[in-house]
């Protein structure tokens, strides 16, 4: 049994997503090859300049109630803009008892205010608007189903809440179809990467070679008791977050 941590990442060490989480493999048969990579390399550079406009920052004040007792901290995690509204997709977890939220655009100092429209805490998803959409740019978003074992993906998202910007980094999809179980939801149909994420990078994108998102980055393998474990990461989906989203908005 894998120990996976949720990645939605704090500045408080008890926002670090400890939540006991269990891995349940399926297999899913390579019945063709890659559509996007056959002889051709994956130009991180050029999936950058598309996706990066596209994801953002997320900052936020916490606030949890333990009987009497009340703990407060600040908690960092990524999102996606999908329309020119400024409405953002995110995970759940990463604005879960939140008191207030701020995004960050790409390559800008300032934070701007935004507000929860919903969540959807059994699917680990939430969708936020930033409060000055002006210069949002919302992503293209492709189809998971597309997807093959060994495709090359790159993994962008708001790592360790670093200052300076964004992280980026670059590996394949390295299984289809893996079920996660949580203190609050069961996910399925997760996509598997060694591509790196950390904390902070929840709600972060997953994308193809051609620059579409086809993924939300939620979880990541650690090390437990006997249990070694390295680079495996999972992401929700984007045809899985689609449905949710949309029931989300159309509530």
């Amino acid at each position: 049994m894998a120990l996976l941590s949720l990645l939605g990442g704090a500045t408080g060490g008890w926002l670090a997503g400890g939540r006991s989480t269990t891995v349940v493999t399926s297999g899913v048969p390579l019945s063709r090859a890659s559509l996007d990579l056959a002889g051709t390399s994956l130009d991180v550079a050029a999936v950058l300049n598309k996706v990066k406009p596209s994801v953002v920052s997320i900052e936020t004040s916490v606030q949890v109630q333990d009987g009497p007792w009340v703990s407060r901290g600040r908690g960092a995690g990524t999102g996606i803009v999908i329309d020119d509204k400024g409405t953002i997709v995110t995970n759940a977890h990463v604005v879960e008892g939140a008191t207030s939220v701020t995004v960050t655009l790409d390559g800008q100092a300032q934070a701007r205010s935004a507000h929860i429209l919903a969540a959807d805490t059994a699917n680990d998803l939430a969708v936020i608007r930033v409060d000055d959409p002006s210069g949002t740019v919302p992503a293209t978003l492709g189809s998971s189903a597309a997807l093959q074992v060994g495709d090359d993906v790159v993994a962008i998202g708001n790592a360790l809440a670093l200052e300076g910007g964004l992280s980026v980094t670059k590996g394949i999809v390295s299984a289809l179809d893996r079920s996660l179980r949580t203190d609050t939801a069961d996910l399925t149909g997760m996509i598997q990467t060694d591509a790196a994420i950390s904390s902070g990078n929840s709600g972060g994108a997953l994308v193809n070679a051609r620059g579409e998102v086809v993924g939300i980055n939620t979880a990541v393998a650690a090390s437990g008791g006997n249990v070694q474990a390295s680079n495996i990461g999972f992401a929700i989906s984007i045809d899985r977050a689609r449905q949710v989203i949309a029931a989300m908005l159309a509530s």
